[in-house]
């Protein structure tokens, strides 16, 4: 078995072992639900707390591991592991808003989310390990299309922690493992908020809790005494991020190839960072045809020397200064297309 595989083992034991001492709750909210190969998702670590840092104070650290992975209708499966901490100073507040996941086309197969929410001391040797991985895992925030040997990397030295925390006899406070998909009647993948509270699901209402500024609260009152996870589904068709550093490198010495007339090298870069996007798994089809007859044209004005765009070094500054064509426009470009 891969590290992955043990995370992903480890979790789902903890989860059917505690699932039915903890609330499981879906909090929907506005929009639509993805589409299949027209959507993008992302997933964001909305809110957690862990009641025992607000009793100890920074002597007790709340630390989040999360695992994020989406199965293709073809049985390919792309997978992000993640730690998340407090910063130094707020573990009383718990750990606020960040990505799990960059924005990942949803293919129409399965998403799993799997989370262990730790208390963790702050003299422990653990402690240290965590704050290794989560500096390891929070300087870049790929697609899940990106991370498959990075993933296995981190999830190693996740492994070894969460594997000498349960032979201490220890374990997370609170753990989620659960699939969505679209039309499911057990997991419906629609844009909203997970919520898992460590109490009796017997003997709290879920009909309280709402969030209020980013916070989960229930009946209007904060969720101090209990720990509690927050995970926001966010769903979307036009993507806020564009930061392809791979593209974007390739992008920039095939204009410098175009000012200069550089036809071989032009020809070369242009062709590589083309087929590049054309089949960029971290965008959908439609953007890929887009991002690609965008770059195109720019490579072009670039090679006639049209200085007004010189200021375009980056697809998200073209992006954002230029805009893309309409999906529609180039529905029908096919690779040749563009190379021709």
């Amino acid at each position: 078995m891969t590290a992955l595989d043990n995370l992903r083992a480890r979790a789902r034991h903890w989860w059917s072992r505690d699932a039915e001492h903890l609330v499981y709750h879906f909090l929907p909210a506005a929009g639509a639900e993805p589409v299949p190969r027209d959507s993008y998702l992302r997933l964001w670590v909305g809110d957690l707390f862990v009641a025992e840092a607000r009793r100890h104070g920074a002597d007790v650290l709340p630390a989040l591991r999360a695992t994020v992975a989406m199965t293709q209708p073809n049985g390919l499966r792309g997978v992000r592991s993640t730690v998340w901490q407090a910063e130094p100073g707020q573990e009383a507040q718990g750990v606020r808003s960040g990505a799990l996941t960059g924005w990942f086309p949803y293919s129409g197969g399965t998403v799993s989310v799997q989370a262990c929410l730790y208390a963790i001391k702050a003299n422990d040797s653990l402690r240290l390990a965590m704050d290794v991985i989560g500096a390891l895992t929070s300087a870049v925030v790929p697609s899940l299309a990106s991370v498959a040997g990075l993933g296995e990397q981190l999830a190693k030295g996740i492994d070894r922690v969460e594997a000498a925390i349960e032979d201490a006899g220890s374990g997370p406070v609170l753990v989620l493992d659960k699939d969505y998909a679209v039309g499911s009647s057990t997991g419906a993948l629609h844009p909203g908020h997970i919520v898992v509270i460590n109490t009796p699901a017997r003997s709290f209402d879920v009909g309280g809790l709402a969030l209020t500024d980013g916070r989960l609260t229930h009946d209007g009152a904060p969720l101090d005494g209990l720990d509690y996870l927050l995970i926001e589904i966010q769903a979307t068709a036009n993507r806020d991020d564009w930061a392809f550093p791979r593209l974007d490198e390739l992008f920039q010495k095939a204009k410098e190839a175009a000012v200069r007339r550089e036809a071989p090298i032009l020809k070369r870069l242009r062709e590589e960072l083309l087929v590049l996007v054309y089949t960029c798994a971290d965008l959908t089809s439609a953007d890929q045809r887009r991002v690609a007859a965008q770059l195109k044209e720019e490579l072009e004005e670039a090679g006639r020397g049209v200085s007004a765009r010189d200021t375009i070094t980056s697809i998200g500054r073209m992006v954002a200064e230029r805009g893309l064509p309409n999906a529609r426009q180039v529905a029908h470009l096919t690779l040749s297309d563009l190379l021709g």
